[in-house]
């Protein structure tokens, strides 16, 4: 079912196409990033707009787009840059099974989550977890625009079951959003880097090792933030894997310490959001 859908996906803006050539090349400077937001004079508006709200609080207002890719993070820009892009691919589309505001902020969360747990565990990682965080259930919304009715039955289904989201696709579609993110991710020439940490945040344990910690923090982000309830991914029972903080090398107080966190941030995550999608 979900392959004779694959002819209708929309292909992606110019201006994503170009940043996902940058996140794939590893050799890609500051000023090729700069020079590929450059061409979208609207993503550059917001990502000014952006470094200069209260999620990233600045005392000094930034008025280059070079100054904002320093405050954001090269790696971070990226992904608010695909994410942008993406997202307004399916804005045109209406009377969706899933509120795609709820599920862009639960997104947005999910990134915030990812960033802190990673700086607590492997500090490199920190800046690269945020895209594949960020942009984690975008088979969602696939689901959500191509096939309608049936997700809203899927999403019935779980409630019924009283299982989590992914358990009712893979019932009803043989497939479920984690999967479908990255065969998207594929067709748009994404990076490993990108669509394996996606492809396995439900599986964790399935990874390749490279990816392994990726998936185990976005697993556990995403379901800090449903706690949370920041944003709604529109997954009716939540669930993390068993013993992931303690396989991440994340202690009881310091989990604690992420759920206060993003309960805090809300405010900030919504101004992210209303930035980001504003015009």
């Amino acid at each position: 079912m979900v392959q004779k859908k694959e002819s209708e996906l929309p292909t992606l803006p110019v201006a994503v196409d170009k940043i996902i050539s940058v996140a794939s090349d590893e050799k890609t400077t500051t000023q090729e990033l700069l020079t590929v937001i450059s061409y979208d004079q609207g993503m550059t508006t917001k990502l000014l707009k952006l470094a200069n709200s209260i999620y990233y609080a600045q005392k000094i207002k930034v008025e280059t787009i070079k100054r904002a890719i320093t405050i954001i993070g090269f790696e971070e820009i990226i992904g608010i840059a695909l994410g942008m892009g993406i997202l307004s691919s399916f804005t045109e589309k209406t009377g969706l099974s899933l509120d795609m505001k709820a599920l862009w902020i639960h997104g947005i969360g999910v990134a915030t989550a990812a960033k802190e747990l990673a700086k607590r565990t492997d500090p490199g990682l920190a800046n690269k977890i945020f895209i594949p965080a960020l942009l984690h259930d975008m088979g969602k919304v696939i689901f959500s625009v191509y096939f309608k009715e049936e997700y809203t039955r899927a999403r019935q289904f779980a409630i019924e079951k009283k299982k989590p989201l992914y358990f009712a696709e893979n019932a009803l579609f043989k497939i479920d959003h984690a999967v479908l993110s990255a065969l998207m991710m594929k067709r748009w020439h994404f990076p490993q880097s990108i669509i394996l940490p996606c492809r396995f945040h439900h599986h964790p344990e399935s990874s390749p090792i490279k990816f392994k910690h990726h998936a185990l923090i976005i697993n556990l982000a995403d379901y800090l933030t449903q706690k949370a309830g920041i944003g709604y991914s529109g997954n009716p029972f939540p669930v993390a894997i068993k013993d992931s903080p303690q396989k991440i090398g994340i202690s009881p107080s310091i989990l604690k310490l992420t759920l206060d966190l993003l309960k805090r941030k809300e405010d900030e995550i919504n101004d992210f959001f209303n930035i980001t999608t504003g015009a």
